[in-house]
């Protein structure tokens, strides 16, 4: 039997006949770079409802100093929703299928784990004013904010604040982001070495 004319003749039959039954179609990839584009895209919608919270609580309020500390809470939202998109766009599901697949993946796994540090680093001024913000919010339903955060006992109470929420929030984030991202990173680094010391 020739194996040429057998090959000949499979080919002309995929092309001539017709697909029975049905074919599946995964619209959801399980890679862990493709599952790290999905976190940052969540992470990218959940900024963007804190966000427009944020918003809403500014004309919530009229004193200046709820005002001022809002806007600075809604300015460190804004930047964590430009950064995340930034980095949603900068990764690339497309990876090669050649030599160079272990560079994109070292590229991915190096460049998304700075930016985690990097905005977690970040969020550590952020916190100190959420916790501002709120206290102050808190502080309106007991009449003027700006005679109440003069007496000195509020002041220790903000400050005591501040000083538990901070470390708090910083742990509380490292964890979201081990939970969000971790288990790609993981799975992306393993890849690497199964690409470094292939068996």
């Amino acid at each position: 039997m020739d194996l040429q004319e057998v090959w000949k003749r499979v080919e002309s039959e995929k092309l001539t006949r017709p697909v029975l039954g049905t074919v599946e179609v995964r619209k959801r990839s399980n890679h862990p770079v493709a599952k790290l584009k999905r976190a940052y895209l969540l992470s990218i919608g959940f900024a963007l409802i804190f966000l427009i919270g944020f918003v809403v609580l500014l004309f919530s309020f009229e004193q200046p100093l709820i005002r001022g500390s809002l806007i600075l809470v809604i300015a460190g939202y804004a930047f964590f929703l430009v950064v995340n998109t930034s980095m949603y766009r900068k990764i690339n599901v497309d990876l090669p299928i050649d030599q160079s697949l272990r560079s994109a993946l070292t590229h991915t796994y190096t460049f998304i784990s700075e930016n985690i540090r990097f905005q977690e680093h970040v969020a550590l001024f952020i916190y100190p004013v959420a916790a501002t913000a709120g206290f102050l919010m808190g502080l309106a339903s007991g009449g003027d904010v700006d005679a109440l955060i003069q007496k000195r006992v509020i002041l220790l109470i903000l400050l005591g604040l501040i000083a538990i929420l901070t470390p708090l929030s910083f742990y509380l984030a490292r964890w979201m982001y081990k939970v969000s991202y971790g288990r790609c990173l993981k799975e992306i680094k393993q890849l690497i070495d199964e690409l470094n010391n292939p068996a």
